[in-house]
């Protein structure tokens, strides 16, 4: 699971060597580390500073995406931040800090995902985040056929540059599991080279950087030369370098910083938002008509200062029918002012002009305050979701001295080369963290069983790598879960889309998203909510806030590529038996305890409709023991307002097969299905 990142990491920082236990690797001392940072520091800054064509800067963007989520990276990213805002200009700067910040925040929240670990993971994620601001860019500048191949073009170089970045950094890398390919070993340090040196040194032929360019060509001979060749040349593979576990600390400080600038600039944003526009009144259309027509009438000052009171009250009786009706007709103003003014047909052109243009303005001004709102709700949800990560980071395990003291007397007695830890949580739960040769022995069944009896408290695992096992306390509770859909009849797919599972902390999630309509398009955007919340909360943000970010995700994506969702989600702490239930105008849920059911339902909007700076959430605290049961359905499946018949199946449910019931509800009639219908249902039980 990508929630496990963060206690690896914890994990890590705690299995350091200490003076009572032998030490068997070689710990960089710190004045090396440091040294490491302030490199992938001035790397990154050098490179975020370099313009490679038509104003384009990515590769500190490449870098940041070649230097991981750990300490070094973290430093090139500040270096990235610091090179883009101080070496170009203000907005273009912006865009590739945010692209930078976005790739480290990423593959920090999913480091322990197999898939970012693959040599073109990065590169991709670095290329897609850059299309991603430079579509916000070109939206606002306006679509161009050069604008979109400078993108495309722009995107290829991040890939590929991230890609040989990485061979180049291969020397500082300290994970097996995160080498770097051969071919990017290969012509990383030449791309590397070339790059710092573009970036010193901006030689230009025709427009193109020359020492780019000629990168370019060396690294395309390096890849086709044969290996002997590169071997009689040097060109042999870096060795493996020792892992180090240091830095998560600072890590931490640095997300912690950058959490903070970001509610920093979301809260300057708003406050500039909020000056109001004066040129949006009524009163300017008056005025720049009369600045039009009477400023060369012969009573020009019989009108605005002699007769100004009389003048004014007749413009003010005129505006409300002008207003509503969208333009102004001579019987909207008094008659006395009609037949004093001796150019009243040009004045009223004028006037219906100059109202036209304050409809557009109002138009253009609302899109851009909606604009700017949706800016500062993303800015403060991705500050929200860093300072999520850096408090997850600051959590304290406490060492559990009893059973680490029990846990080594076994491990004696078994004999094997392994060591290990006892800790407890914030919420007084075990945890132990092992490492040796020999400790995978300890996951075998037997011997967990036997360890969980020394514990005093069943155990299973959590991670098992290298040399390194990491165990966490048994849930008491357990789930039964059973699913089965129905898609409307003449479609090809259902527009419904679900899913559960099982975090590291012990909280089950059960989750249940009916698209808008039915069929693909409906498909699409269920699946996507699906897809969206399942990683949010894997990775460990809370409910609440991750229904938030999907709801404002699919409102910005706007009716012409999306529609809306509703939101069915249940959270269970398997621990306790605490839930709470989660609704964003999805149909109604049923809990049943014992022989009594009873129905959940909100009155909350989808998710995409919601506006404003929060989505109103349907919240239903819940308590669940051994042999409740929860029910969710999509609309299609009880599609009118009587539900009897379905209280009554469900308070007859023994809660042998979960996946019966539920079949048997979608199935319920041999008639053709008007709606999609899915249902979900899980049992609690108790662990045997």
């Amino acid at each position: 699971m990508t929630a496990k990142t963060i206690y690896s990491k914890i994990s890590a920082l705690r299995a350091q060597p200490r003076a009572d236990r032998p030490v068997r690797t070689l710990t960089p001392s710190p004045l090396a580390v440091l040294t490491e940072m302030g490199i992938h520091f001035l790397l990154a800054a050098v490179l975020a500073g370099a313009v490679t064509f038509a104003g384009r800067a990515p590769l500190g963007v490449s870098f940041v995406a070649a230097a991981g989520s750990g300490l070094f990276g973290a430093s090139a990213l500040v270096g990235a931040c610091f090179g883009s805002l101080t070496a170009l200009d203000f907005s273009t700067g912006l865009r590739y800090s945010s692209s930078a910040i976005l790739a480290f925040a990423l593959h920090f929240a999913f480091y322990d995902w197999r898939a970012l670990r693959r040599p073109w993971a990065m590169p991709l994620v670095a290329g897609t985040l850059t299309v991603f601001t430079g579509v916000i860019v070109q939206a606002q500048e306006g679509w161009t056929p050069e604008g979109a191949a400078g993108l495309a073009l722009e995107a290829a170089l991040v890939m590929a540059a991230a890609w040989a970045f990485r061979g180049a950094l291969a020397p500082m890398v300290r994970r097996k599991k995160d080498r770097p390919s051969a071919a990017a070993r290969r012509v990383g340090p030449l791309a590397l080279l070339c790059a710092c040196l573009a970036a010193i040194a901006p030689i230009s032929v025709l427009g193109v950087p020359a020492l780019g360019l000629a990168g370019v060509g060396a690294c395309i001979l390096a890849l086709l030369a044969p290996e002997r060749v590169l071997n009689w040349l040097g060109a042999r593979p870096v060795p493996e370098a020792a892992a180090d576990p240091r830095g998560q600390r600072l890590v931490q400080q640095k997300l912690e910083r950058t959490a903070q600038a970001f509610r920093t600039l979301c809260d300057s944003l708003r406050s500039a938002f909020r000056t109001p526009d004066n040129d949006n009144d009524v009163a300017t259309v008056f005025d720049r008509a009369a600045g039009r027509q009477c400023r060369g009438c012969s009573l020009r000052d019989r009108c605005w200062k002699t007769d100004y009171n009389t003048t004014f009250n007749a413009l003010n009786d005129a505006t409300p029918a002008m207003v509503e009706r969208g333009r102004a007709e001579r019987g909207d103003f008094p008659r006395h002012f009609a037949d004093r003014c001796i150019h009243f047909p040009e004045f009223v052109t004028a006037v219906n002009e100059e109202l036209t243009a304050l409809f557009y303005r109002r138009q253009y001004n609302a899109r851009i305050r909606e604009s700017r709102a949706a800016v500062c709700r993303q800015y403060a949800q991705l500050s929200d979701l860093l300072g999520e990560a850096a408090a997850e980071l600051s959590r304290e395990l406490t060492p559990d001295t009893a059973g680490g003291r029990r846990l080594r007397q076994r491990i004696a007695e078994w004999k094997l080369d392994a060591r290990a830890t006892v800790y407890r949580d914030g919420r007084g739960l075990l945890r132990v963290e092992a490492e040796g040769p020999q400790c995978s022995v300890l996951a075998r069944p037997g011997r967990l069983k036997e360890l969980s009896a020394a514990l005093g408290v069943p155990m299973r695992v959590e991670l098992e790598g290298e040399d390194a096992l990491s165990l966490i306390q048994q849930e008491p509770l357990m789930a039964v879960a059973g699913v089965a859909a129905r898609k409307k009849t003449g479609e090809t797919v259902s527009g419904d889309a679900g899913t559960y599972f099982k975090r590291h902390d012990g909280k089950l999630y059960l989750l249940l998203c009916d698209g808008m309509g039915s069929g693909p398009e409906a498909n699409r955007e269920s699946t996507l909510a699906v897809r969206l919340l399942e990683q949010l909360l894997q990775a460990g943000v809370d409910a609440p806030r991750a229904l938030t970010t999907l709801s404002s995700a699919l409102a910005l994506r706007g009716e012409e590529t999306g529609g809306f969702t509703t939101v069915d989600l249940l959270q269970l702490d398997l621990f306790t038996g605490e839930g709470e239930l989660f609704k964003l105008g999805a149909a109604p849920t049923y809990i049943k305890k014992g022989g009594n059911v009873q129905r959940l339902s909100g009155k909350s909007l989808p998710a995409g409709l919601a506006e404003g700076e929060g989505t109103a959430l349907d919240r239903f605290p819940l308590r669940l023991g051994a042999g409740d049961c929860v029910l969710m359905i999509s609309d299609g499946v009880c599609p009118g307002p009587e539900d009897s018949w379905l209280r009554e199946r469900l308070a007859g449910f023994d809660g042998e097969s979960p996946k019966d019931l539920a079949r048997e509800l979608v199935t319920r009639d041999l008639q053709d299905a008007t709606d999609d219908r899915t249902a979900l249902v899980i049992r609690v039980d108790r662990r045997g």
